[in-house]
């Protein structure tokens, strides 16, 4: 179970982690058991979401409309907007990691995150967002501080060096094909999901806001 923190620690907390003000969220559905919570999310493996992302160093920033598709470990993220003109992809898989722009030759290496500090002149952690989006840790990697709504759902989490908070969380109700047992609360093929629809991460001077407009889960496998 998730450690329950007072509000007004969470904020307390927050602020000396990003020395920025941070408003706790709290939407309708409560999370009342964190790790299946967790669990039931790394098991949502094909979704798909499109939004917004800022960025920003001591010396530059912009911003472009996001298209993220995942499929188990693979992933797409489509970025329109900078970098020139046309459309910008950056493509992981188990094998390798691939950034294709307009106007130039695709560029393969073996970390996603490498490839993007072709983009931003720093590595942004694409492979820890394929977690951090849902709102979640990513696995396998040590987190130094984690602290929650009074609901559950995640406020603030320092992981990889980079602080993130989390908020607009919204409970998506929808039909997603699944595969072995599952017990499903409203029909046998509705699923909720409790996502963030914002999250701000901060290493040092590089900064990212993603924003997102439009969560679609697709598939659960139990």
């Amino acid at each position: 179970m998730y450690r329950f923190i007072p509000r007004i620690f969470v904020i307390l907390i927050s602020a000396y982690l990003s020395a920025c003000s941070f408003i706790v969220q709290k939407p309708d559905t409560d999370i009342s058991n964190w790790e299946q919570h967790v669990t039931n999310l790394k098991q949502l493996n094909q979704w798909q979401l499109e939004g917004k992302l800022g960025y920003r160093d001591s010396n530059d920033g912009g911003s472009a409309w996001l298209n993220w598709h995942q499929n188990q470990q693979d992933f797409n993220v489509t970025l329109n907007g900078p970098f020139g003109t046309g459309t910008t992809q950056i493509i992981g898989t188990r094998q390798y990691a691939q950034l294709k722009r307009a106007g130039h030759e695709p560029i393969t290496a073996s970390s996603p995150a490498a490839l993007t500090e072709q983009l931003f002149g720093w590595q942004w952690p694409v492979e820890q967002l394929q977690f951090w989006a849902m709102g979640i840790p990513a696995p396998n990697t040590p987190q130094q501080t984690a602290v929650h709504n009074e609901n559950g759902t995640l406020a603030v989490l320092k992981q990889s060096n980079w602080t993130l908070e989390f908020s607009n969380y919204q409970t998506i109700t929808n039909a997603l094909k699944t595969t072995g047992n599952r017990n499903k609360a409203n029909s046998p093929n509705e699923v909720n999901w409790i996502l963030p629809g914002k999250i701000k991460g901060q290493k040092g001077e590089y900064r990212f806001t993603l924003i997102i407009k439009n969560w679609q889960p697709k598939k659960f496998t139990q």
